[in-house]
């Protein structure tokens, strides 16, 4: 216990030690500190507020005033808003009961069909209000829809099982059942409703819209969406010839990132699709330019443009006589002559044809299922097998394509290839004076290049002038000849020569899939589009004013020599730009056609203008006249 007694002493000693050394405060000290902290606490809040206040009084009377000024404006807009409510109120309800009164008075003066009339206007209206009603809650369109969708859903099928029932006897008839189809129609459509097929072929622009209209405006939308394209393409091509070169994972100093990677994807779809619709549209007019050449050119045959010139209905009967006095004319040869509605009627049903008919319905499954059959049968031949494989698409437009446009090349004495020659291509084996004569050219232009004579963009133009010049020298033998020959010469330039670099183009085009060396195709192409869309507004200009263009001489020359620039593709692209800016205008006034209207009736002789200079003297005139009559 002592042991105890004597640790417990020690350790209380160094507790009495430690407490000495902590220096704890007194009472005293502690009530002194903090009276004068909290002395010095509220002299810093009365100096902080006295700060805020200084700092913020400006503000807070400017914007007592402006609630002020507020105030006032809002009482004094309250009082007038409230005095001419009520002032409008009033005028509105005179108003009101006038065309009251005046309606009443109105319905009592009708006479009683007209008052049934009214109330039978507004039974049907109602009626149509209820009905839709009903049709809404009843959901009746969507029932028509999904009956309308089954019975197609149904029909396509069962056309599709007969179909393919005819493939397997014949592949051929089974591609031409859709044409069969059209034809039946046709006829069973003239046959009951022969006047509607000849008021549509002759009383409207439905052939107009088809064959020209709707595949122009198609065309220059198809343009219009390439236009960015092709201006982005231009851009790369020509950074690339500047020598700016792009790193693996960049491309045109840009880092590809995933949004740049996914924006450059849906580019590649959009791409694919203007692919697609430039050539289908070369397609159709590489077939139409062929056939308005071929009609245009057995017009200017003897016989056969007799045959072709058609007859108006509302042509007098009787024929003209000639010198001698015998009607001119006579016998079985004026009687060969088509008449204009029947000439109008089968252009209308070829464009229908041409135009808006589909390829045969599940053509894709009959060429699978004809495969099928062929290489299941081995029976079969190689050739047969190979046959079936070659089967495209049967749509009319193709048809006609495949079947007219190496007709169009082999006119053109293969002219649209000389740019290979000239350039050292192998691959076109042999050799013509032209390209002989161009590949001297050029290496001329080169020295001329070499020692500054000209630019390098002048020798491209002259290269490129000359190339696509060479496929005009058949028909320039015609601008030495009468205008009758001529315009054979005309066909040829306006229309063989433009559909054979169409049909290239096309080619070309249909045979690439990737996007390197799409671009370059799809640039091609719209140079073609675009001469079709200026062939379009030169046709429409040249054919205003046939009529006048007759009578002046060596217009058909002319028109050769216009033709000739046109066709160029600097000409077409200018021309197309031209075009472009004039419909990009906001107003008319702008536009070019109509400031040059307005100038040449500004310059017509008038006497308005001198009245309206001067209208006092215009008002004197009829008392001056008076006045001379009675003084005599």
């Amino acid at each position: 216990m002592k042991l105890i007694a004597s640790q417990l002493d020690i350790l209380l000693h160094h507790a009495r030690a430690l407490l000495d050394q902590l220096y704890l405060p007194s009472k005293d000290e502690y009530i002194v500190a903090a009276s004068a902290a909290i002395h010095d606490l509220r002299a810093a809040s009365v100096s902080s507020w006295n700060l805020t206040f200084i700092s913020f009084r400006p503000i807070f009377i400017l914007l007592g005033i402006l609630c002020h000024y507020l105030a006032i404006v809002l009482r004094v807009i309250a009082k007038h808003s409230v005095a001419h409510g009520w002032i409008a109120a009033k005028e509105g309800y005179y108003q009101l009961r006038t065309a009251t009164i005046w309606f009443i008075k109105f319905q009592k003066d009708l006479p009683l069909s007209a008052k049934y009339g009214e109330l039978g206007a507004l039974a049907i209206v109602v009626a149509l209000w209820l009905l839709r009603r009903h049709f809404k809650k009843y959901h009746y369109v969507e029932r028509i829809v999904a009956w309308y969708r089954g019975k197609k859903r149904r029909a396509l099928r069962k056309y599709q099982n007969f179909v393919e029932r005819v493939a397997k006897t014949s592949s051929f008839l089974a591609l031409l059942l859709p044409h069969l189809f059209y034809v039946v129609l046709v006829v069973g459509t003239k046959r009951i409703f022969p006047s509607v097929v000849t008021y549509l072929a002759t009383r409207t622009y439905l052939c107009s819209i088809i064959s020209f209209c709707h595949p122009l405006y198609m065309t220059f939308s198809v343009l219009r969406r390439l236009s960015p394209h092709l201006k982005e393409y231009k851009e790369d091509k020509a950074s690339e010839e500047n020598g700016s070169n792009a790193t693996p994972g960049k491309r045109n100093g840009r880092t590809m990132t995933p949004s740049i990677l996914k924006k450059q994807h849906q580019q590649e779809i959009e791409l694919e699709g203007l692919r697609v619709e430039a050539v289908e549209l070369l397609k159709y007019w590489v077939v139409y330019g062929i056939l308005l050449a071929i009609v245009r050119t057995g017009k200017l045959l003897p016989f056969i443009g007799h045959v072709l010139n058609v007859t108006t209905d509302g042509a007098s009967t009787t024929r003209p006589k000639g010198f001698f006095g015998k009607k001119s004319g006579s016998g079985i040869y004026s009687k060969l002559r088509l008449p204009g509605k029947i000439v109008e009627e089968i252009t209308l049903v070829f464009f229908v044809w041409l135009r808006l008919m589909p390829a045969p319905i599940t053509g894709d499954d009959v060429k699978e299922n004809v495969t099928n059959v062929f290489s299941s049968s081995k029976k079969l031949s190689v050739s047969k097998a190979s046959g079936s494989r070659d089967i495209d698409k049967n749509r009319p437009v193709d048809i006609l394509f495949g079947k007219l446009s190496p007709l169009v090349l082999s006119a053109m004495n293969s002219s649209a290839f000389l740019a290979k020659r000239a350039l050292g291509d192998s691959s076109n084996e042999g050799s013509t004076f032209i390209s002989v004569v161009i590949q001297k050219l050029k290496s001329f232009l080169d020295l001329c290049v070499l020692v500054r004579l000209i630019s390098k963009g002048s020798q491209e133009w002259i290269i490129t002038t000359i190339i696509e010049s060479s496929a005009l020298l058949p028909a320039v033998t015609t601008l030495f000849m009468p205008s009758y020959f001529t315009n054979f010469g005309v066909i040829y330039v306006s229309l063989v020569v433009p559909a054979g670099y169409s049909t290239t183009s096309c080619n070309a085009l249909r045979d690439c899939s990737k996007l390197e060396t799409m671009m370059p195709k799809i640039d091609d192409a719209s140079r073609y589009l675009t001469f079709w869309v200026v062939h379009a507004a030169v046709s429409l200009l040249l054919g205003s004013f046939a009529s006048l263009l007759a009578w002046i001489p060596l217009s058909t020359h002319a028109t050769w020599l216009l033709w000739a620039f046109v066709q160029r593709e600097s000409s077409t692209r200018k021309i197309y730009g031209w075009f472009e800016s004039e419909l990009g205008k906001t107003s008319l006034e702008d536009n070019v056609v109509v400031r040059s209207t307005r100038r040449v009736i500004a310059a017509l002789p008038s006497n308005v203008e001198d009245s309206s200079k001067n209208p006092d003297d215009a008002n004197n005139v009829p008392a001056a006249e008076g006045e001379k009559s009675k003084v005599a």
